[in-house]
This record gives C-alpha cells, sequence and structure tokens, in this order.
C-alpha cells in the first residue's frame, strides 16, 4: 500500500496525529486500549498535585508514548511512507 492509499483512507483534511491515531485504533492489535488508557494516564498526571504521583503517572505515559510511537512506525512501514 502506499501513501496515496494511507491518505485516502484515513482522510486528507486530518491532522497526521488523527489520522494515525485512526489508523492504530483499526488496524493494530490492542490499539484501542492503548490510545484509551494514554487519554487517561494523560488527564489524571494533568490532574495530579503530588509530585511523586506526577511523576509515576509521566513514567507511564512515556512508556504508552513509545508503544504508540511503535504503532505509527508498523502502520507507516505498512503504506511505504
Amino acid at each position: 500500500m502506499s501513501k496515496e492509499d494511507f491518505l485516502n483512507k484515513y482522510g486528507k483534511n486530518r491532522k497526521a496525529k488523527a489520522r494515525f491515531n485512526l489508523a492504530i485504533r483499526s488496524e493494530s492489535p490492542g490499539g484501542n486500549e492503548v490510545l484509551d488508557l494514554l487519554e487517561l494516564v494523560s488527564h489524571m498526571r494533568q490532574r495530579s498535585v503530588a509530585p511523586e504521583e506526577w511523576k509515576k503517572l509521566q513514567t507511564i505515559e512515556d512508556r504508552l508514548q513509545d508503544i504508540r510511537d511503535a504503532m505509527v512506525d508498523a502502520i507507516m512501514d505498512a503504506y511505504v511512507f
């Protein structure tokens, strides 16, 4: 598949992050769960007041972002970016 196929499938008018998140949700096993958890942890971290809790949540968010990045890389490979 080509980059053009990707853009046609996930929307040329969307921002890149939104396109990749749609692709992750539909094409990556566990993608929905990773993105939902990433959003939840991000909201929890933003509301956190205790420094220790904030640091733990930041670590979790960073690791989830690494997983998302790996999913994006796999999608980019599949669509020959």
